[in-house]
């Protein structure tokens, strides 16, 4: 068998040339291949006009995005399931006071309080729907549903309470409910603030 011998500059020389033309290759094959995109017009850049007012012509139901789909339960049922009548976990006091007032009308305050956590995970989808299962679940009840973040955890939390008796009596109604990991938790709680003038 017959092979062809090439002197050892020869194969250096190709091998250079080789390299130089796949670098010019890449070097301009890739610059060839930028997209050119359409500037939009100048009043379509523009996102405050002379007035001083903002451009509101984008549609967000354009973008083609995934939605959740939470499907909703009656509302005109007070309990879910049976044996779950309402129970009034609010100080009788305070919401004798306050029944007549609407909620946008009160002010309220922080204090040192009890809520019943009865959600917590890493995903905000999950943390999402449950506080939406639960806000119909304890509306029949009156407790706000509160939705915290605390990295790097979502927590559904419910109800405002200043005593720990009344925080125990929402988790086990929790627990009736179906949230079997539900606890009561020390937090900061809204209460509104007394209107009477005491």
């Amino acid at each position: 068998m017959v092979t062809a011998k090439f002197p050892g500059n020869y194969l250096s020389k190709l091998f250079t040339l080789l390299t130089i033309v796949i670098g010019l290759n890449l070097i301009f094959g890739c610059a060839a291949a930028k997209k050119k995109v359409a500037q939009p017009a100048a009043e379509e850049r523009a996102v405050t006009t002379l007035d001083g007012k903002f451009d509101e012509s984008f549609d967000p139901l354009s973008l083609e995005d995934d939605d959740i789909v939470i499907k909703r339960n009656n509302r005109g049922a007070k309990a879910a399931k049976p044996g779950l009548e309402a129970l009034d976990l609010t100080d009788a006091q305070s919401t004798s006071e306050n029944e007549a007032i609407p909620d946008s009308l009160l002010t309220y305050k922080e204090v040192d309080g009890f809520r019943v956590q009865i959600f917590a995970g890493r995903s905000v989808e999950t943390a999402t729907m449950t506080k939406s299962k639960a806000q119909l679940d304890f509306e029949p009840h009156r407790l706000k549903v509160y939705f915290i973040f605390e990295a790097p955890f979502y927590k559904i939390r419910i109800g405002d309470f200043t005593d720990r008796n009344q925080a125990e009596r929402a988790r086990e109604l929790a627990r009736k409910i179906g949230y079997r990991e539900a606890f009561v938790v020390r937090s900061k709680v809204r209460v509104a603030e007394n209107l009477g003038g005491e």
